[in-house]
């Protein structure tokens, strides 16, 4: 493949392992449940004119511990003009991978322009996306359009017919439409000038109009007037009814079944092409590729794919990490949550290429998070040119792949919820993919301090709170009224929800649904104002680590509250003012937090932050035990080892250490285990 497609433009914006540790880590591994090994995927490669070399470098990979190697299917060098097919580019990279006993994933990618043929665009009935920032189109054939299912369904046909019967298939990917194949919507590509593109909203055309009108007609059957009142909109008629953009959304409610609808038309697609890879294809893994960070611009839904892909018998590969394993799993997580959840496989994808450092993290998030599959761009980062030996990062690979022999299954019992982006956040695609980035650095940061499920609103609806302890909700601006009732019912249950930061809205615009969880009540004044007397801790003895620091500065509390809610941080001005409460429910508490919400000093801000957030959740979980609300904290807790994470599976314990020095780190009750620098280590369970 091109080396510009290696370097493609983000979306978003290794250690050494020792025999001993290899050797306990496989011990442990065989005494528990059967497990399948994780396949190992490199990309990248191109065969060239020195065969011979490249022969060289493909056996050096399988040496390394890969499984297989994957290629991107350029249909427009497969059937240049209609019906005239020739497979002898691939069938040559094939020959020479299976001689080296490396298996093949194609990458078919239908639809994006620099895959598919010119006849195909032109084909009767043809339409491209149009965008409704400036009604321009585009060179990328719309999802809705019809001419676009049977191009689909003939190129799997053909490549099925062609190499299903050979052996050679160890999985096929799929990319479905977007710049580069993933299952979003074009955003950005390699190619300036070759076709209007930007990120945006790419459902201005004919037949993209008439679906969302027609969609927005079953929500309201009762007519323009109750789409009307529920919307605050005015439309005359339904003609009048089409895709809009964030700005000119009616409402917080227009706005969040638009967004509803421009993902379930991506999710819709996509099950109409897994539905037909799964018929080509009976016999092997069938991965839907995805990317992005669910920006709204982007279309994509990853918990609703990974439910589509399990209804048949299906992964996700998700293409969006990079060398920060923080952020990686803020990237990837909801993916894996949603996996595990519905039953489908997944499988992790880097944006570009990374670091050796960022490898060993990538490598531990595969496999500690329970992925069945892991894909490395194999350029001169792996294998030296010059020399044909193993580069820096093909060392850590090599030494890590032993890790890959059997696949984990992670414990974890705390969950953070994902929250659409409200309308007053998504003033334009910018502004959208810039605040999809900011609840994407907060993620990041706070898995320095725990590892968690991501859920977002269909995963909670659908149950995934089942057999957790501990839900997050941070920074939620907007929460769906049906997902509020979900989390009540929980935390009746015994649940444990912590919110922090925002006091949010329905899809209505009102705070009374959720404020019925935290304690707010119609009369609840926000209070704005700094305290120089600093903060008063009311129950010192349930926030030891608080209490004990100076100079804690409130800038903001909230009064009255609930008659239920017992105050727990406050201001030294009046002891009304309530900066963090705690309420009961059922069987269950709730403790809100509105306080400074850095988890790191902010250089800008003037006040120290004391990761207060942090400090209020580690003291509350450890309170939560004396009062017998919870067994034992979160194995992966940690407050005071930067750049260390944890992450328990069946197996035990892992910890990655991404900082420069080693560490030891505690492991229970007076024991420790050092870890080296960008390193990881395993401590068996029991």
């Amino acid at each position: 493949m091109p080396s510009s497609l290696v370097s493609r433009w983000l979306l978003l914006a290794v250690c050494v392992l020792s025999a001993a540790m290899i050797s306990s880590i496989r011990m442990e591994a065989a005494s528990g449940p059967r497990v399948a090994p994780l396949t190992l995927t490199a990309g990248g490669l191109e065969v060239g004119t020195d065969v011979p070399a490249f022969e060289a470098k493909v056996r050096e990979l399988k040496r390394m511990g890969f499984t297989s190697v994957q290629t991107y299917v350029y249909w427009n060098k497969v059937e240049p003009s209609p019906g005239e097919i020739n497979w002898s580019e691939y069938d040559r990279e094939v020959e020479v991978y299976t001689r080296a006993g490396l298996k093949w994933v194609p990458f078919i990618i239908m639809g994006p322009w620099y895959v598919t043929p010119q006849w195909v665009r032109e084909k009767p009935g043809m339409v491209m996306y149009r965008c409704l920032e400036h009604g321009r189109e585009m060179a990328i054939p719309s999802l809705w359009s019809a001419g676009m299912r049977d191009h689909v369904r003939h190129s799997l046909r053909q490549l099925a017919a062609h190499y299903g019967p050979k052996g050679v298939l160890e999985s096929v990917n799929i990319g479905i439409t977007g710049d580069y194949g993933e299952a979003i919507y074009p955003v950005i590509g390699n190619w300036p000038g070759e076709y209007h593109s930007h990120a945006g909203y790419w459902c201005g055309d004919a037949l993209a109009e008439a679906d969302f009108r027609a969609h927005v007609q079953t929500l309201y059957p009762e007519g323009i007037d109750a789409l009307n009142r529920a919307w605050r909109s005015d439309y005359g008629s339904w003609a009048e009814v089409r895709p809009f953009l964030p700005a000119k959304a009616p409402s917080e409610r227009a706005w969040q079944e638009f967004l509803a609808w421009y993902r379930d038309e991506m999710t819709e697609f996509s099950d109409f092409c897994l539905a037909e890879t799964r018929a080509a294809f009976p016999g092997v893994d069938v991965y839907l590729c995805t990317g992005g960070d669910m920006a709204p611009e982007h279309g994509s839904d990853f918990s609703a794919q990974a439910k589509v892909a399990a209804k048949h018998g299906a992964g996700v590969r998700i293409t969006n990490e990079g060398s920060s394993f923080g952020y990686n799993v803020r990237l990837t997580r909801l993916v894996a949550t949603a996996g595990h959840h519905y039953g489908a496989y997944f499988g992790n994808e880097p944006a570009s290429y990374v670091s050796a450092e960022g490898m060993v993290g990538r490598m531990f998030n595969a496999v500690t998070s329970g992925a069945n599959q892991m894909f490395a761009w194999s350029g001169e980062l792996m294998i030296d040119p010059k020399t044909g030996k193993w580069a820096p990062m093909g060392e850590q690979t090599g030494r890590l792949s032993p890790l890959f022999r059997e696949q984990q299954r992670p414990r974890i019992d705390a969950v953070v919820y994902q929250p659409n982006l409200s309308a007053s956040q998504v003033l334009s695609a910018e502004v959208a993919q810039s605040g999809m980035a900011r609840v994407g650095e907060f993620l990041a940061e706070f898995r320095r301090f725990i590892d968690y499920d991501l859920a977002d609103d269909r995963l909670i609806q659908d149950g995934v709170l089942a057999g957790k302890r501990i839900l997050f909700v941070a920074n939620a601006q907007v929460v769906d009224a049906r997902t509020t009732r979900a989390i009540a019912d929980w935390v009746r249950s015994g649940g444990l929800l912590f919110v922090l930061g925002y006091r949010p809205i329905d899809w209505d615009g009102s705070t009374a649904p959720f404020d019925d969880l935290t304690g707010f009540t119609p009369e609840t004044d926000d209070i704005r104002g700094i305290d120089t007397k600093g903060m008063r801790i009311a129950r010192p003895d349930l926030l030891p680590s608080i209490a004990a620091l100076t100079n804690v500065t409130p800038f903001g509390a909230y009064r009255p509250l609930a008659p239920d809610v017992e105050i727990l941080m406050g201001m030294q001005y009046s002891p009304d003012l309530a900066v963090a409460w705690r309420k009961p429910l059922g069987k269950g508490m709730v403790y809100s937090y509105f306080g400074s919400m850095d988890l790191r000093q902010n250089e800008a801000s003037w006040a120290q932050s004391h990761r207060l957030p942090l400090r209020f959740i580690q003291d509350l979980l450890q309170s939560a035990i004396t009062e017998k609300r919870l067994a034992a904290v979160p194995t992966t807790l940690n407050f005071d080892l930067p750049d260390v994470y944890k992450v328990e599976t069946d197996a035990g314990l892992w910890i990655l250490n991404m900082g420069a020095e080693a560490r030891d780190v505690p492991v229970g009750v007076g024991r420790t285990v050092r870890v080296s620098s960008f390193d990881i280590a395993l401590h068996p369970r029991g």
